[in-house]
């Protein structure tokens, strides 16, 4: 079996503003054409995602930005007899999806990956938005009424949609560790995922330990819990005997502080130790990340990503670099940084060694010239060329850095921030 690849559960905490959302809603409701409509929440989703990819998440998902997990699922443009009085959700009458909710989202986020990313993406459980709902209909006679048609009607041909855009399907369900376990959920669970083809996640967070042993009869894949919370967990799952694979959230998604690489490898080592490498499929935080400061979520992933590389593939090399000799010089010369904030450019020279520019270079992009510079050959392909390309790679981050930010660029020196 492959090794637990890195994930998140589902919320990002990254927002439009109020005025961005007025603005979406105003042009919606005077009938604006599509061209003159900017939908606020894709700029949310694309910097989830990129997010996602540099703290080194291998299954990223859209961030589920748009709204909150429960209401995301109860709009009144997707779900039939469903209104909103303020935070209260109104079923009205039986309920049906009119239209796919989430599969636009879920391209516009996967428009972002190389196609080498695998993508998951969260549906909340029907219970749990049965529980969230107010009745104000005769429809429903009690919970596990609305449960089973929101189950049937509402989340199975959601998930069957988005099951063609996606590798795993996820089912978010926090009340099974809160409520009272109802036996229906069983069932739930068999009409939920009877005709799906891509492998099924269950992600419960909060204390799982008492109803672990309920979960593992359900008809799902991935069993997705939070080992941040009762240390008791570890041990529950490692006695059972249970068909699924587990997702091992490490890091506390309610915290607003960030967890010690050592902290979560600590964790990470005990689940290895007690259930078994080969058991745990999934690596990820305990819950969404909705409710924390943005720095501190970022922080949270690359913490538990690394966590996770060094518990399963060991300790970094530490990098080392010896002084150029004369003899390891390029021999087909030198580059010039020089940065003009006026005309917001970096320009590079490519010099020989009596100093005479050989080719000369601007743009905005570090990248744009390092790419022409490959493109054109200019470093010879040597040891020495490629180690001045290493070179000449960090000296264009820092110039476009500098630039990006109003800062002075001196190359070989390192950039100053000014003290604030």
């Amino acid at each position: 079996m492959a090794s637990p690849k890195t994930t998140v559960i589902g919320s990002y905490p990254i927002f439009p503003s109020r005025m961005e959302v007025d603005a979406y809603q105003q042009a919606l409701e005077r009938g604006a054409q599509d061209e003159d409509i900017v939908d606020p929440y894709l700029k949310t989703i694309e910097l989830s995602v990129k997010d996602f990819l540099s703290a080194g998440i291998e299954i990223p998902a859209t961030g589920q930005t748009r709204d909150q997990f429960t209401r995301l699922f109860l709009t009144p443009d997707h779900v039939s007899n469903i209104e909103r009085q303020n935070s209260e959700i109104l079923v009205k009458g039986p309920v049906k999806r009119k239209t796919a909710i989430r599969v636009t989202d879920v391209r516009y986020a996967k428009s972002y990956l190389p196609p080498y990313y695998m993508f998951k993406e969260p549906i909340t459980d029907p219970y749990t938005i049965a529980r969230s709902c107010k009745l104000a209909t005769s429809a429903y006679t009690d919970l596990k009424e609305l449960t089973f048609d929101l189950a049937r009607k509402v989340l199975k041909p959601e998930a069957k949609d988005l099951q063609k855009e996606v590798d795993f399907i996820q089912f978010d369900g926090p009340y099974y560790s809160i409520d009272p376990y109802r036996q229906y959920i069983q069932q739930v669970y068999e009409e939920l995922t009877r005709s799906l083809k891509k492998p099924v996640v269950l992600h419960v967070c909060g204390d799982t330990f008492g109803v672990f042993k309920e979960l593992i009869k359900l008809k799902v894949n991935i069993l997705s819990l939070d080992f941040t919370y009762n240390p008791k967990l570890l041990d529950e799952v490692a006695r059972r005997n249970f068909d699924q694979s587990i997702g091992f959230g490490c890091v506390n998604s309610g915290a607003p502080i960030v967890e010690s690489i050592e902290a979560i490898k600590s964790l990470l080592v005990q689940g290895v130790r007690k259930i078994g490498e080969e058991r745990i499929s999934l690596i990820h935080p305990g819950c969404g990340e909705r409710n924390l400061p943005i720095e501190i979520a970022y922080q949270k992933n690359v913490n538990m990503v690394l966590a996770r590389n060094e518990v399963l593939y060991g300790d970094a090399q530490a990098a080392q670099i010896s002084p150029l000799r004369q003899d390891e010089y390029d021999p087909q010369g030198y580059f010039m940084v020089l940065l003009d904030h006026q005309t917001e450019q970096i320009f590079l020279s490519f010099n020989d060694y009596n100093h005479t520019p050989k080719v000369r270079l601007k743009s905005r992009s570090g990248e744009k010239l390092l790419h022409t510079i490959l493109k054109m050959g200019l470093a010879s392909d040597s040891q020495s060329g490629r180690r001045h390309l290493s070179y000449l790679g960090y000296e264009l981050g820092k110039a476009e850095t500098a630039l990006r930010n109003n800062l002075p660029y001196r190359q070989d020196r390192p950039v100053v921030l000014p003290h604030i």
